[in-house]
């Protein structure tokens, strides 16, 4: 049976910071993994109001940058109403593409489980090794999509 996590996140602030704690240690774990603890990747979307009261909208939830790699994750998370996994995965462009001055970045969306979270800790690891490229990723994102 499938374990979804945070279920009340978009309505119970607790749950939402512990989403948001649960992303944030999960991509740390992975990249610190991978580059070590200076590894240089930053709190990328501000997913804050002037006021500094958050979005609580999950989109996204979470998103780094690695300014060095042109590189960025961007998680968001919706709330569950399904039994079955889901998550969806794509890779985009972010900024002036035709100035060359653009991030590119892994994008899920998913109902966060513990189903979901080996999928989308299997991309985002992928993902933050130096030598990935988009292509590589989008190929990898196809081969996965299969498990959805």
């Amino acid at each position: 049976m499938l374990k979804h996590l945070f279920k009340t996140f978009l309505s119970n602030i607790d749950d939402y910071k512990a989403s948001e704690s649960f992303w944030h240690n999960l991509c740390e774990s992975i990249l610190i993994k991978h580059q070590g603890q200076k590894h240089g990747w930053k709190i990328w979307f501000n997913v804050h109001f002037v006021d500094g009261t958050p979005f609580l909208d999950g989109n996204p939830i979470y998103s780094l940058i690695s300014p060095d790699s042109k590189k960025g994750i961007c998680i968001n998370q919706d709330e569950p109403t399904t039994e079955k996994i889901y998550i969806g995965a794509w890779m985009d462009k972010f900024g002036p593409i035709d100035e060359g001055n653009f991030i590119e970045e892994l994008v899920l969306v998913c109902e966060l489980s513990e189903e979901s979270v080996q999928l989308a800790s299997e991309l985002i690891e992928a993902w933050v090794k130096e030598n990935t490229s988009y292509s590589e990723m989008e190929l990898l994102i196809e081969k996965c999509s299969n498990l959805w």
